[in-house]
């Protein structure tokens, strides 16, 4: 996409160099600059050095012994990413999370949603500070799962089994903080996540509610803290409006 960062490309050479995988990199030109007057000489080289971009990362690419293949396309950016997906038939989308402007952080956002709630595939998304993760991209020790209980949450967890290669971390945010409730989640967890033969990592199970003041996302990431998870996996929404 065009908001490529150093620490999404480093993961997913990395990842693509574990694997023997083809690395596709899409760059997705949005029409709708032409509309300004004033915007195409600026957009145009923008254009130009995305073009000088995707050469580099190439290059760098196949540098590594990784096969790559670059795309440029025009139109609706969610639309183009998710057909460049099915014409290459692509097992995992490698999304930044970081954009140079207000403007950019508001797209970004708004085509991650649509992309979470439409994609065939698998959504890796790079925070900024995922560079220091990267000597073992594709290699996860300590993975952490957020689940509601949804069907898309399940289904991650079961992803997320299948990476984990030290710890699984499994935890619940409940709406209802009551005793009662909150034992009923922590047996729905150890259900779906059990120690056993067919699950060989250590799995820790948490029901936490935390203060009322605190938003379901921060609770989350204090844990991701708290345990030095190598990656946080959750399930996509059912829309894009989730």
């Amino acid at each position: 996409s065009r908001w490529e960062s150093r620490a999404r490309r480093s993961n997913s050479q990395a990842m693509a160099r574990m694997y023997q995988s083809t690395l596709v990199v899409v760059h997705v030109i949005d029409p709708m600059a032409y509309a300004f007057p004033d915007g195409v000489p600026l957009f145009l080289t923008a254009n130009q050095a995305a073009v000088a971009e995707l050469r580099k990362i190439e290059e760098q690419t196949m540098a590594l012994g990784v096969q790559v293949h670059s795309v440029m396309e025009s139109g609706s950016v969610c639309d183009r990413i998710l057909q460049t997906i099915k014409d290459h038939n692509a097992d995992l989308l490698v999304l930044g999370t970081r954009a140079k402007t207000d403007a950019g952080r508001v797209a970004l956002g708004t085509v991650a949603r649509q992309l979470l709630s439409r994609s065939r595939c698998p959504i890796l998304t790079i925070s900024p500070d995922a560079a220091k993760s990267l000597p073992w991209a594709g290699c996860w020790g300590r993975v952490l799962v957020a689940t509601d209980f949804s069907p898309a949450s399940v289904r991650a967890l079961q992803c997320a089994h299948q990476v984990a290669l030290r710890q699984l971390v499994l935890l619940h945010v409940p709406q209802d903080n009551r005793p009662q409730a909150a034992a009923h989640s922590l047996e729905r967890l150890r259900f779906l996540a059990p120690f056993n033969e067919s699950h060989t990592v250590p799995v820790e199970h948490i029901v936490d509610a935390g203060n009322p003041a605190d938003l379901p996302a921060d609770l989350i990431d204090r844990y991701v803290r708290k345990y030095a998870a190598d990656l946080l996996v959750l399930g996509s929404p059912e829309s894009s409006l989730s």
